[in-house]
């Protein structure tokens, strides 16, 4: 019998009738349903507790613009966000199941809900939590393209506001901002910040776009709290453009303590915010003047931001090299890989070259078959610079950006700037660089390089070689670097020895180096795009700084450039007159030490030739030799113990005759070999009659071979030792500074390494000769400071001491007689930079003054006062460099032209003269003299 329960059933069948009278029937259990009913109410729940948000937002919003009216307070005076039966604040009460009617009613609500209000209400997470749980780089994605968007119209704005002043404009929608700036507050009457200043805003308008017509940009694109007056971000950009090591957190703790505020790092957050934009709007005006005026693109840094260089007269005497450039790398503008990643903007800047362009020359570097052994051990200069050097691997892991390589021209304008990523200083940025000058540069230009040495091998030898040859480029190391080079890569590569290059010292990069330095603190963690933002302000500052003292530089090298040849001019005569020699005599003398040390370096061409075809030989005679002992042998003999009954010879004797035939067969196989290498040989080399051993050239070449270990061992040590006295002579000179003692100390620390290894193998070699030769001494050979006192060299085999070049009296005029060579050139050149300039004094003014005038027949009016306030800057610096010509035009010994109209100025009337005063500091400057460099040149 089965048992009756009493059960109820777990499903249920249920029928819903929707809006549109449609039934719809489903089966569902009780546990779905209960599951339904809950999701429902939170669902329910949330839409509640964002109703009573987003009726406080605009309940702030209303009393924001001072509509007060329809807000309903509670007892206690507050304000009701209740989602009752009440329309609070004018609206109706929403339905708590549909939450999509709020954005129906904001289109009617009152102007405060206009498009401005409803992107910032409408990104609002819908959550009970007042949180932007979107990433930081999105959120600072949208705020930049939110920037983006309003700039033309910020553009706009700053310029009406600059040259027109605050607008006055009547409306009914008002918003406030709390104001930070640097100046007296008339409305407090103090330097506190001002609270609560009402702006009026339009209908169609953006936030910063009102607050821009009265001098103020906000720290947020959409809603700004805190407003910063331009003044004030104009003091800080022309702060920081003058002294890159002020940093945004120092300005910002200044604004602090001047108005009584404690500083936040969110302050310093929304500073550079504004200072970006602000930047950005900068940019956006002086990118449309330099349209104008035709000087846009990073072609024009080539091509005429220096008009010494590139602003060409006609019927001018040609100059060769035409323009003269240093390049060099610095690896103080690191940055950490990973700083600012959430900061996704790009910074595009005229001076930086692209790295895609950079990476076309990775693979360029090549070796050079037969030349690699000689260059370590002769051509070490690139040892001496750390910059050369590949960076260390644990620096590649932390640094994205390692430093920067930079090309300028003599007079110190920044001509194009390639970002080194996670290396050292590569041969390709210098390759990029090369590339850039010869493509906008053209032909006859020339580069100076503290390895130019290595520099010239690599780019001869790169993609760019053919075009390098065509177009005649010139590459030498620095004066100053040229100093830690040994001496034959000196005579080969220094500027004082090349035809052209005036007193140019083309130790630009370090200059600018000694100034860019300053930025590394700020940038080391920075984002890419203010690591590129703020190196592109100082450099363009620097541009500034180098045009205002152009005419400055000009005059101080026609001041240096006419004193050495009036202080060595007579000398030099007296010297020629007292010994009976000539100019020629000087070149030559250069010409036979440059020899004189290549020829210590290696071995002559025919020497080696010689000396390979008698080892060659050598070998072919061992090899007959060998093979005649082989065939000497008539017949072999065998005893009746070495056969067997049934197999003939046993097996020792089998083996004997094998080794005898391999042994035959071994010989004949060298022989026939090194008869082929012989004759190969001898075709390769033109030897049409074989050498034996009754012939000269044989015994010569088999006498050197015998003696060439001991022989290489004292020339090496013979060119070390002479390279070191010479570089002794300028490390003792007066007037040399500490770096550059530092330097040559080196250089020579590393030389008597070198010669200690050299004086190891000579001694090892010198009982083995005969007649022996005497053993010398490290002490002793260290401490020659003169040719005569090294014994080594009376023996000598290329008899330096009796060269006229290695007498000290002939070599300290020698290197007078360059100087004076090189002055004469620097007067040549400067003479026509001189006119450039002043050519281009009268140019500027007209283009500018045509620009503007286009600018106002278009209609853009504020940007025609843009251009005319730039006229009237350029004006200031351009009568300073009139003054400054003025003064090289009434030069005793100036020998350029003088403009039309010219008139000498009349000194004596008591009104004085407004630049004499920079006269003390001529020998301080910025120019390129070599003044000390030259004096500093080793008097050997």
């Amino acid at each position: 019998m089965k048992s009756k329960w009493w059960t109820t059933s777990n499903r249920v069948r249920m029928s819903v009738l929707s809006s549109s009278l449609s039934l719809t029937t489903s089966t569902a259990s009780i546990s779905q349903i209960r599951r339904a009913r809950l999701v429902r109410e939170k669902q329910q729940e949330e839409a509640r507790a964002n109703t009573r948000s987003m009726r406080a937002r605009l309940a702030e919003a209303c009393m924001e613009i001072g509509d007060t009216d329809d807000l309903d307070c509670g007892s206690n005076g507050g304000l009701d966000y209740s989602d009752g039966d009440r329309g609070t604040i004018g609206l109706p009460p929403l339905d708590e199941d549909n939450d999509d009617e709020l954005d129906d009613e904001l289109d009617d609500a009152h102007p405060v809900y206009s498009k401005y209000f409803q992107p910032f209400m409408h990104s609002q997470p819908r959550s009970h939590r007042r949180h932007d749980t979107r990433p930081r780089a999105q959120r600072n994605r949208h705020a930049h393209q939110a920037w983006q968007a309003q700039l033309p119209t910020l553009v706009d704005r700053y310029l009406a506001w600059k040259h027109n002043g605050p607008e006055e404009l009547a409306g009914d929608h008002v918003f406030h901002v709390d104001v930070i700036g640097v100046f007296w507050c008339s409305s407090t009457d103090s330097l506190e910040y001002e609270r609560h200043v009402n702006v009026i805003q339009k209908a169609d308008e953006s936030a910063n776009a009102a607050l821009l017509r009265v001098g103020l940009l906000g720290c947020s694109p959409s809603q700004p709290r805190i407003a910063i007056r331009l003044e004030c971000l104009e003091l800080y950009h022309q702060i920081r453009r003058r002294q890159s090591s002020f940093s945004l957190q120092a300005m910002m703790k200044v604004l602090c303590a001047l108005q009584n505020i404690t500083y936040s790092h969110h302050l310093r957050a929304q500073l550079s915010a504004a200072f970006d934009v602000y930047l950005n709007i900068l940019r956006s005006v002086h990118t449309l003047l330099k349209q104008a005026l035709g000087r846009d693109g990073p072609a024009w840094k080539l091509r005429g931001a220096c008009p010494a260089c590139a602003f060409e007269q006609p019927d001018e005497p040609p100059l060769s090299p035409a323009q003269l450039h240093s390049m060099d790398g610095n690896q103080s503008a690191k940055r950490l890989d990973g700083s600012g990643s959430a900061d996704s903007r790009l910074f595009h800047s005229d001076y930086f070259i692209p790295h895609a362009e950079v990476e076309r020359f990775k693979d360029e570097v090549r070796d050079r078959p037969g030349e690699a052994a000689r260059e370590k051990r002769f051509t070490t200069c690139t040892d001496n610079w750390t910059a050369a050097k590949a960076i260390e691997e644990n620096q590649i892991q932390v640094f994205e950006q390692t430093g920067i390589f930079v090309m300028a021209c003599r007079h110190g304008f920044v001509e194009c700037i390639a970002e080194m990523k996670r290396s050292g200083e590569l041969a390709k940025y210098g390759l990029a660089a090369v590339s850039r000058l010869l493509d906008v540069c053209g032909e006859d230009q020339a580069v100076g390089h503290d390895v130019g040495c290595a520099s010239k091998k690599t780019i001869a030898s790169s993609s760019l070689g053919n075009e390098v040859q065509e177009k005649r480029l010139k590459v030498v190391v620095n004066a100053f670097h040229g100093f830690a080079h040994n001496r034959l890569c000196q005579l080969e590569n220094h500027p004082l020895y090349q035809v052209g290059f005036g007193n140019e010292d083309l130790e630009t990069c370090e200059r600018i180096f000694s100034s860019s330095n300053n930025t590394a603190p700020l940038i080391r963690h920075a984002s890419e795009f203010h690591w590129k933002q703020f190196l592109d302000l100082h450099f363009s500052q620097w541009d500034s700084d180098k045009y205002l003292e152009l005419s400055r530089f000009l005059y101080n090298n026609y001041k240096q450039a006419l004193y050495i040849i009036q202080t060595h001019l007579a000398e030099l005569e007296r010297f020629k007159r007292s010994k009976d020699i000539t100019d020629d005599d000087f070149e030559s003398w250069h010409r036979e030490e440059l020899e004189y040390l290549k020829r210590c370096a290696g071995e002559s061409d025919t020497t080696s030739i010689a000396t390979q075809y008698v080892e060659l030989l050598e070998k072919l005679n061992f090899a007959e030799a060998t093979y005649g002992s082989v065939t000497q042998v008539p017949y072999l003999t065998y005893t009746p113990a070495e056969f067997t009954s049934t197999a003939g010879l046993n097996e020792s004797a089998r083996q004997g005759t094998n080794a005898i035939n391999a042994e035959y067969a071994s010989a004949l196989r060298k022989y026939q070999l090194q008869l082929n290498v012989v004759a190969n040989f001898e075709r390769q080399h033109n030897i049409t009659d074989c050498w034996t051993p009754l012939h000269r050239e044989y015994i010569n070449a088999r006498e050197y071979t015998k003696h060439r270990a001991f022989i290489r061992a004292v020339e090496e040590l013979e060119g070390l030792v002479v390279q070191r006295m010479f570089e002794l002579s300028k490390a003792n000179l007066a007037k040399t500074g500490y770096k550059m003692r530092k330097h040559i100390s080196k250089a020579i620390s590393r030389r008597s390494a070198a010669i200690r290894a050299a004086l190891e193998r000579y001694n090892k070699l010198a009982p083995r000769q005969r007649p022996p030769r005497p053993k010398l001494d490290y002490a002793e050979v260290i401490g020659y400071s003169l040719l005569g006192e090294f014994s080594l060299l009376k023996h000598s085999h290329y008899e330096i001491l009796e060269k006229p070049w290695a007498l000290p009296d002939n070599r300290e005029m020698m290197m007078k007689y360059y100087k004076l060579q090189r002055s004469q050139e620097e007067i040549t050149r400067l003479n026509v930079e001189i006119r450039r300039l002043q050519a281009w004094l009268d140019f500027d003014g007209e283009r500018m003054k045509v620009a503007a005038q286009g600018f106002r027949d278009s209609g853009s009016s504020e940007l025609a006062f843009e251009m005319e306030s730039m006229y009237a800057e350029r004006v200031r610096v351009n009568d300073f460099h009139r003054a400054q010509l003025q003064k090289i035009y009434e030069m005793p010994g100036y020998t350029g032209c003088r403009p039309i109209g010219y008139q000498p100025r009349v000194t004596g009337d008591g009104t004085g003269d407004e630049y004499e005063e920079d006269d003390s500091d001529d020998d301080d400057g910025e120019a390129f003299r070599l003044g000390d460099t030259l004096d500093r040149v080793p008097q050997y």
